[in-house]
C-alpha cells in the first residue's frame, strides 16, 4: 500500500509533507495544489534499502588494520572503533586462531562511544577477527590478521655441528609451526658467503646443504622474517681431515 502523507504548514503559503517509504526502489510522488499538479509533479524519489546500525561502525587506526603486516607471536594488535554514529547498542569481538580455536579479544570501552580491542597472539598462524555490533558484522569484519612465531622453529642436522673438509653440510628446518613468513639461511665461512642449496621437505621442513672447502670457522645464519630462530647463530668449525695412518 501507498504510504501515507502529513501536510503541516510551518510558515504562511508555506507547508511540509512528512512520509515513510516502505519499500525501497523508485516511487512517484505526486503533489497536488486546488486538486491541480504543481509543476514538475509526479516527482521521482529514489529509496535504498535502510542500513543496519552495525554498518555505520568505523574502524580508526591500530594494527590490526595493516592486513599486509606479518606479526610477531606474544604481540597485543590492536584495533579502534567508533561507535558514535551507530546509536545504542553492544559491540563484541571473538577471533579464530590457526587451530581453529577461539581466541578471546579484550574490549576496552574509552571516551564518547569509542573502543580500543586488542588481540594477544601466542602463535603463528591466520587469525580472523570476527568483531559484532548488535550481533551484525561491522564494515570490513572479520579483519585477517598474519602472525609468524621464529621461536617455534628449529634446525637439525650434522651441517650445524663440527665437521671435516669436504663433508657436506646438511640439515633441516622445522617450520610447521612459524606461521607467516619467509625462511633465510645465510653461511660465512673462511671465504666469506657460501652457496646453500634449499629445497622442501614434508611438512613444511626445508632441507639445507652447503660444501665447506677450506677448514675454518663457518657461521649459520638462520632466520624467519629476519628473525633468528633458536639456536641462531650456528658456529661450526671445520678442520682439515687428518692423514690416514
Amino acid at each position: 500500500s501507498n504510504p501515507s502523507v502529513e501536510i503541516e504548514e510551518y510558515a504562511e503559503g508555506k507547508f511540509r509533507g512528512t512520509y515513510i517509504a516502505k519499500e525501497s526502489g523508485d516511487h512517484d510522488l505526486f503533489v497536488y495544489w486546488s486538486n491541480a499538479p504543481v509543476p514538475g509533479s509526479p516527482f521521482l524519489v529514489h529509496v535504498e534499502e535502510a542500513l543496519p546500525p552495525s554498518a555505520l561502525i568505523k574502524t580508526t587506526g591500530g594494527r590490526m588494520l595493516q592486513s599486509e603486516t606479518v606479526h610477531r607471536a606474544g604481540e597485543s594488535i590492536e584495533l579502534d572503533v567508533d561507535t558514535q554514529d551507530a546509536g545504542e547498542g553492544q559491540l563484541a569481538a571473538v577471533a579464530i586462531g590457526p587451530k581453529g580455536d577461539a581466541v578471546p579479544v579484550e574490549i576496552i570501552a574509552n571516551r564518547n562511544k569509542t573502543f580500543t580491542l586488542k588481540l594477544l597472539t601466542s602463535r603463528g598462524g591466520r587469525y580472523l577477527v570476527n568483531v559484532y555490533f548488535n550481533a551484525s558484522h561491522i564494515p570490513n569484519s572479520p579483519f585477517k590478521v598474519r602472525v609468524c612465531n621464529p621461536e617455534a622453529i628449529w634446525a637439525e642436522g650434522p651441517g650445524l655441528m663440527d665437521s671435516f673438509v669436504g663433508d657436506q653440510g646438511d640439515f633441516q628446518v622445522f617450520t610447521r609451526d612459524a606461521g607467516h613468513g619467509t625462511l633465510s639461511v645465510r653461511v660465512n665461512g673462511p671465504k666469506d658467503k657460501f652457496r646453500v642449496d634449499m629445497w622442501k621437505g614434508a611438512d613444511r621442513t626445508v632441507n639445507c646443504r652447503y660444501n665447506p672447502e677450506v677448514p675454518g670457522k663457518y657461521t649459520i645464519n638462520i632466520k624467519w622474517e629476519d628473525q633468528h630462530v633458536k639456536g641462531s647463530p650456528y658456529a661450526v668449525q671445520v678442520r682439515k681431515r687428518p692423514d690416514s695412518a
